[in-house]
């Protein structure tokens, strides 16, 4: 089985060929080590980061934007949406704040972006 991924690692954005076999994978077609360890990633362990935004009681803003502090597993986003759907914060909240911690065992945290008194 063959995939073709483009490397979002630096700026070349090569063109990855991936080809899955009993081994695991064989990738062509990237120009640097980042390339392969990225296509193994993305195949094997796909990682993603998540950012979204949860309701906050208070007169001048009506949502607050939170963020993972860290990429966790793509199988796991659906869950952790859900989860992050039912929080209710009051202000104060500070930029950077932890809101839930190791959300689903994922080893990410739940983090404020934006400070609201």
């Amino acid at each position: 089985m063959s995939e073709t991924l483009t490397c979002i690692m630096c700026p070349v954005s090569c063109e990855l060929n991936v080809i899955r076999n009993d081994d695991g994978i064989q990738v062509e077609g990237s120009q640097c080590g980042r390339g392969v360890d990225f296509a193994e990633e993305e195949i094997l362990h796909p990682k993603r980061n998540l950012a979204t935004s949860i309701p906050i009681s208070g007169k001048n803003f009506r949502m607050l934007s939170v963020r993972l502090s860290d990429r966790v597993s793509r199988h796991l986003l659906m869950d952790i949406l859900k989860e992050i759907a039912v929080i209710r914060i009051d202000p104060p909240v500070y930029r950077g704040q932890v809101l839930v911690d190791n959300i689903l065992n994922s080893g990410a945290d739940v983090i404020a972006t934006r400070t609201v008194e």
